[in-house]
């Protein structure tokens, strides 16, 4: 059997919830606003995916474009021409990486959007972070090295189907091994991929400076790639988890039936 349609609000009769709090007992927390149900992200997640290793891709050829242009310092030291050719190829080769991040980072914070809005239905759990959070995390300086793991572990543990829906808090539930293992091999590949392209936008000419900086790309690009297989295994993972916990808000958790048969799970 499949999901709710992605926008039908309430398609299972739900009683809303002023009208099942009991004569005399305190009011729950007010619940999300019913203005959509909850989604199915697997084709988000697989755009997500997809330009993730677009961007893995670009991180190689910007890691390349930085041994090309040791060499070519290192070959023809009095040659212009060919010291300029490398540089319009390290140059060419670090837009394409941007707009590959970029595009890449753009998606894949969309897909985190709507698997958390999925994972407060889901969870009473209070998340570590607003949902605002879900982008701010990852622009803003210091608490980018830490915050976007802290929303990603409170969704993981909020959309597993072993998190009891009446659960006050998602910060104790201890986080999962693929997700410390994604960011560690995030963060490196982030901060060398800076340090490397720093040098290269101060215009480091030295020979023993192109050659550091081709060793950080190449490291950073190793390192992007480890995170990019985890975030994408990480991706799938989540998606699956929502799909198989039944599609009943947290506040409805013990009055609708699961939208979904054992043929789903």
């Amino acid at each position: 059997m499949t999901g709710p349609s992605a926008y039908e609000p309430n398609p299972y009769g739900v009683p809303a919830y002023s009208e099942r709090v009991p004569a005399g007992a305190q009011q729950a927390p007010k619940p999300p606003p019913l203005d959509r149900w909850f989604t199915s992200e697997q084709a988000m997640g697989l755009s997500a995916s997809i330009l993730i290793g677009v961007d893995t891709v670009a991180s190689w050829a910007s890691a390349w474009s930085d041994w090309h242009s040791y060499g070519a310092l290192k070959a023809f030291p009095d040659d212009d021409g060919k010291l300029a050719q490398a540089d319009l190829i390290s140059g060419s080769s670090g837009i394409v990486s941007a707009l590959a991040l970029f595009a890449a980072a753009v998606v894949f914070i969309v897909w985190l959007w709507r698997v958390r809005w999925n994972a407060e239905m889901f969870c009473r759990g209070e998340h570590r972070l607003t949902r605002g959070w879900v982008l701010g995390s990852w622009i803003c300086p210091v608490v980018n090295l830490w915050y976007p793991k802290w929303v990603v572990d409170d969704i993981v543990a909020a959309s597993d189907p072993r998190t009891p829906p009446q659960t006050n808090l998602l910060r104790g539930i201890p986080g999962t091994r693929l997700v410390w293992a994604w960011w560690i091999t995030w963060v490196i590949g982030l901060v060398l991929g800076n340090v490397a392209q720093r040098s290269t936008l101060d215009g480091a000419a030295e020979l023993g400076g192109l050659r550091t900086n081709a060793v950080l790309s190449s490291i950073s690009a190793v390192a992007t790639t480890a995170a990019a297989v985890l975030v994408m295994v990480l991706i799938q993972r989540v998606n699956e988890l929502q799909i198989r916990r039944p599609w009943t808000p947290w506040w409805a958790a013990d009055q609708a039936q699961p939208p979904f048969g054992s043929s789903a799970r």
